[in-house]
């Protein structure tokens, strides 16, 4: 009788047990480490806009979507993306396009290149509001510059903290970032697959704005469907692996 009362109290004591906290994220497993912030002598074109680095990283995106025609793409869970406006492409603006490539290194390339440039375009935005490179390395691949992320967040002063979708409502000057071309990146599968991010520009109820290069080949602003609870809604045609918190002043 006592052995079939133990029995009952361990199965229950089973059932109630908390399930096991998830991992954090962490940097790429079987791929050998990034290292430190290889040092660049590119220098911003100006100032930043304002004192605030956070801000500035928005106003820059905002500027360079104007100077791009304004183009805009909305999204949402079951449908295709729709462009409702065209902007300016990419080899109508080769000599801008190299100032972003130029932020990460590569001179010789500009909108004449068919090379990706959505990664030098944030790396451009993030350096140009003055955020040093200890804080964020700029890179040609977003996977790669997440990544550094991912494992600077573990150290105190950090200002990019990568966040599962789940667990981050997106706030402006937050990033979005997505698997592409069927990569599988996830925070959990850092495998250095193409990716993209978009910087966070504006929120309004049920859908949030965000701002990145080389969308339809141009500065895109795309539109995202939020949940009831300032969630990013599941979209087909963007799977979104992190929602990057933006701590900078």
């Amino acid at each position: 009788m006592h052995r079939a009362i133990l029995l009952v109290l361990l199965f229950v004591a089973g059932c109630t047990q908390a399930p096991p906290a998830k991992a954090p994220p962490r940097s790429a497993v079987g791929m050998a480490p990034l290292g430190p912030c290889p040092p660049s002598s590119w220098k911003p074109e100006a100032p930043p806009p304002t004192a605030s680095a956070k801000t500035s990283m928005v106003l820059l995106a905002v500027g360079e979507w104007a100077r791009f025609g304004r183009q805009i793409t909305f999204y949402s869970s079951n449908a295709p993306p729709r462009t409702e406006q065209l902007g300016v492409k990419e080899r109508d603006a080769p000599e801008r396009i190299a100032d972003y490539w130029a932020s990460v290194d590569k001179p010789g390339r500009s909108g004449l290149t068919d090379i990706p440039w959505s990664a030098a375009f944030i790396s451009w935005d993030i350096e140009s509001a003055g955020v040093p490179r200890d804080l964020f390395c700029p890179d040609q691949s977003h996977t790669i510059y997440v990544e550094r992320m991912v494992t600077r967040a573990a150290r105190p002063g950090a200002v990019f903290i990568p966040r599962r979708p789940t667990e981050r409502a997106p706030e402006v000057g937050d990033l979005i970032c997505a698997a592409r071309d069927g990569s599988g990146t996830t925070l959990d599968n850092l495998n250095r697959g193409a990716g993209h991010c978009d910087i966070v520009v504006e929120i309004r109820p049920g859908e949030v704005h965000a701002i990145g290069g080389n969308v339809g080949d141009s500065v895109n602003r795309s539109v995202f469907p939020l949940d009831g609870g300032g969630f990013l809604s599941p979209i087909s045609a963007r799977p979104v692996f992190t929602v990057i918190e933006n701590r900078l002043p």
